[in-house]
C-alpha cells in the first residue's frame, strides 16, 4: 500500500541528509538577507503569557483536528473511542515535528489504526480523507480572507494566488466524483483513487457531515492563524488578523512539500517573501516563523508522552 512500504537502511540516511542539506541551505540564504541580531532581539521580547496563549491555541487546534479525524473514522466504520484518535494524532504530530525519521506522522496514524483493526486500509483512507478535508478548510479560509481584503496584495499576486487556490479546491471537489467514472474502478493506482472517492462519498454523503467537518477544518486553521497572530504582534508585526489569514495559509501550503526538515527553512523563506509584499520587517518575520516552528514542536510533546507510554511502539 502507498505510504507504508518499509525503508531500507540505505534510503533512510540519504533522505535525511538531503532534507538536512536543503534546510541548512535555505537558512544560509535567509541569513544573508536578514539582520540576525534584530531577529534574536525580537525573540527575546516574547513574554511567557503570550507564549502560553499561543501554545493553548495550537494545542486546541490539534484537538479539533483529532476530533475531525475521529468523525471521519466513525463514518468509515471504526469502533475506536475519541481518546484513541486523540493520542494517535498527537503522536503523529510529534513524529512530524520532533523526530528526523523516515516515517511521517500520517504513516504513524495509519499503523495505529491497522493495529486495532487488523487492516491498514481503513486507516489509510481515513488519514488521506482527513488530510483532504484539512486542506479544503485551509483553502476556504484563505479564499475568504482574500475576498474580504482585496487590496492587501499587488493585483497580479492577488489574482494569481486566488486562481491557484480555487483550482486546488476544485481538484478536491473533483475527487468526490471520481467514483462515477469506470476508469477509476480498475488498475492499481487508478483503482486506489476510485476506492478513495467511494470512501470520500461514504464520509460526506450528507450535507450535515460535510458541513460539520469543513467547519471543524476551518476552525482548526483559524486557531493556528490566531497563534501566528499572537506571536506576530508580540514581535512587532502589528497587523490585523485578516492580514495573517491572507499571508500565512500559502506558507502552510508550501511547507507541505517534503523537501526540508519539518518545513524548516521553507516556512521561513516563504514567510519573509509573502510579508515583504506588505513591507514588513524581515527580521521580525523571521522571528515569527522561528517562534511558530518552536511552538509547533512544543505543542507536539504530548505525542512524545504517548509514544513513551506505549514503550516506543509505532
Amino acid at each position: 500500500m502507498p505510504g507504508l512500504q518499509k525503508h531500507t537502511g540505505r534510503k533512510l540516511p540519504v533522505k535525511f541528509i538531503i532534507k538536512l542539506g536543503v534546510t541548512a541551505g535555505l537558512f544560509f540564504l535567509i541569513s544573508r538577507s536578514v539582520n540576525l541580531q534584530a531577529a534574536l532581539a525580537s525573540l527575546a521580547r516574547l513574554s511567557p503569557a503570550v507564549l502560553a496563549v499561543a501554545i493553548a491555541l495550537q494545542l486546541t487546534s490539534t484537538c479539533v483536528s483529532s476530533f475531525r479525524w475521529f468523525l471521519i473514522m466513525r463514518r468509515i466504520g471504526s469502533p475506536q473511542p475519541f481518546f484513541f484518535f486523540l493520542k494517535s494524532y498527537f503522536k503523529g504530530a510529534f513524529f512530524n515535528q520532533g523526530l528526523p525519521t523516515s516515517i511521517g506522522g500520517d504513516a504513524v496514524r495509519i499503523l495505529d489504526c491497522a493495529r486495532v483493526q487488523e487492516s491498514a486500509i481503513n486507516g489509510f483512507y481515513g488519514v488521506f480523507i482527513d488530510r483532504i478535508v484539512g486542506l479544503a478548510g485551509l483553502l476556504i479560509l484563505n479564499i475568504g480572507a482574500l475576498l474580504i481584503d482585496r487590496t492587501l496584495l499587488p493585483s497580479r499576486v492577488y489574482y494569481a494566488l486566488l486562481v491557484i487556490l480555487v483550482l486546488l479546491l476544485s481538484g478536491l471537489v473533483l475527487l468526490f466524483y471520481l467514483r462515477r467514472f469506470s476508469l477509476f474502478s480498475r488498475g492499481k493506482w487508478l483503482g486506489y483513487l476510485g476506492q478513495l472517492s467511494e470512501r470520500y462519498f461514504q464520509v460526506y454523503s450528507t450535507p450535515s457531515s460535510m458541513g460539520t467537518q469543513l467547519g471543524l477544518s476551518v476552525l482548526t486553521h483559524l486557531l493556528a492563524m490566531a497563534a501566528f497572530y499572537v506571536l506576530g504582534v508580540s514581535v512587532g508585526l502589528n497587523y490585523p488578523l485578516t492580514v495573517y489569514l491572507v499571508l500565512v495559509p500559502p506558507v502552510i501550503l508550501l511547507t507541505i512539500l517534503p523537501i526540508s526538515m519539518a518545513g524548516w527553512g521553507v516556512r521561513e523563506g516563504a514567510m519573509i517573501g509573502f510579508f515583504l509584499l506588505i513591507g514588513a520587517d524581515r527580521s521580525k518575520v523571521l522571528s515569527l516563523s522561528i517562534l511558530y516552528g518552536l511552538l509547533a514542536l512544543v505543542a507536539s510533546l504530548p505525542g512524545l508522552l504517548v509514544y513513551v507510554s506505549q514503550k516506543n511502539r509505532l
